[in-house]
């Protein structure tokens, strides 16, 4: 997993004022702030009293913000700051479709504000809106400033969803113009480094993720994919130590942590690996791919029952077509078969892999030969 997270972009503005001074509406590229009307003295209470809740933190300090942003925009529809921190809180809180609603708003308002830009392209590329994602990751370089860091980051971005599309070429060529025209970047080379990953070409990963950490020693994205690098080379001790690193520099780091977990469950640890995967879904609660991996800890543990809720609740929820949906159906008739002697049940499951996960599933094969066994 490379989710390389966007701080600049979901971050919350603490900025409200009006058009009159107030507003400190900075932009560093050719599109320039429009003139805003005042806000209402009201919207502004409730604005800053969520920015307070989120300051003074507890756990109802997520509710309560988002009930008063919603309170703000609800007074004052113009308030773009409210948008968009409105939609930061519903993306960090997986509702990406209600972000996206949000930040469209404050764009509208706001359209030079460069971080709602990057960040409504995060979200849209969850949902898979891949066209609309690329738009404004194209938008955003184009309107912010060459030594603007988050022009870097739409790059990277940029250049990793042509990654996932396979165009390699292209993503290499988004990289090496932005290290042109914006001087070296410790991001820009991670994403180089997971390029020549996805090409196999190792030796020029090694030499482009060393020049990231050089740049960037505290970067927890760096040590995760150097840790991917040493996976390949088959020094799981050694890329086990880079992802327990990447989580101690920032522990809200979820790549890390789930590759960390994994790398405990091929070690047959169980119970860590479940500790692991537990902080995350506390972190991201919708992240299928973590719900299947802890329905894998729950069977190493013996606890079945708890593996097949697991499993059963990602099948429900998440997308028909999702990995992780495959991944879920494959474990459970897996369970089924193999430590709950129910056949029929996995032959039913089975079934529903075969017809539901694409041929690209890395378990197609294996499902086949499942199948043969079972008497399909």
């Amino acid at each position: 997993m490379t989710r390389i997270a966007i701080a600049l972009a979901l971050a919350l503005v603490a900025a409200c004022g009006g058009s009159g001074g107030k507003r400190n509406l900075k932009t560093t590229g050719p599109r320039v702030a429009p003139k805003l009307d005042p806000v209402k003295p009201q919207a502004r209470r409730e604005f800053e009293a969520a920015l307070r809740a989120l300051r003074l933190g507890g756990p109802e300090a997520i509710e309560t913000a988002r009930a008063r942003f919603e309170a703000a925009v609800e007074i004052d529809g113009k308030l773009w700051e409210g948008w968009h921190d409105l939609g930061v809180l519903r993306a960090q809180d997986g509702d990406d479709d209600g972000a996206v609603a949000a930040f469209d708003r404050s764009l509208s308002i706001n359209p030079a504000h460069a971080p709602t830009r990057l960040a409504r392209a995060e979200s849209q590329r969850r949902l898979g809106k891949v066209k609309e994602a690329r738009a404004d990751y194209e938008t955003t370089m184009r309107e912010t400033a060459e030594d603007d860091p988050l022009r870097r980051d739409a790059a990277a971005r940029l250049a990793s969803l042509l990654r996932d599309a396979k165009n390699y070429e292209g993503a290499v060529d988004v990289l090496r113009e932005t290290l042109r025209v914006s001087g070296a970047n410790a991001r820009v080379y991670i994403e180089l480094c997971n390029i020549y990953m996805a090409q196999g070409r190792d030796d020029l990963a090694v030499l482009v993720i060393g020049r990231a950490i050089e740049l960037d020693p505290k970067e927890p994205s760096a040590y995760n994919s150097l840790a991917l690098l040493y996976l390949r080379q088959g020094k799981a001790q050694e890329a086990f130590d880079r992802f327990d690193y990447a989580t101690s520099l920032d522990p809200s780091y979820i790549d890390a942590r789930f590759n960390k977990a994994s790398v405990l469950l091929d070690a047959g640890d169980y119970a860590r690996a479940k500790q692991e995967l537990e902080t995350i879904l506390q972190k991201a609660p919708e992240d299928w791919a973590a719900h299947v991996a802890l329905g894998v800890a729950w069977r190493g543990l013996k606890e079945n029952a708890n593996a097949k809720k697991k499993f059963e609740l990602v099948v429900d929820k998440a997308p028909r077509r999702s990995r992780a949906r495959g991944d879920a159906l494959w474990n459970l008739a897996v369970l089924k078969s193999d430590f709950l002697e129910d056949t029929a049940g996995a032959k039913g499951d089975l079934e529903r892999f075969l017809q539901d996960a694409g041929t690209a599933h890395p378990k197609r094969q294996a499902a086949e030969q499942k199948r043969k066994e079972l008497g399909i």
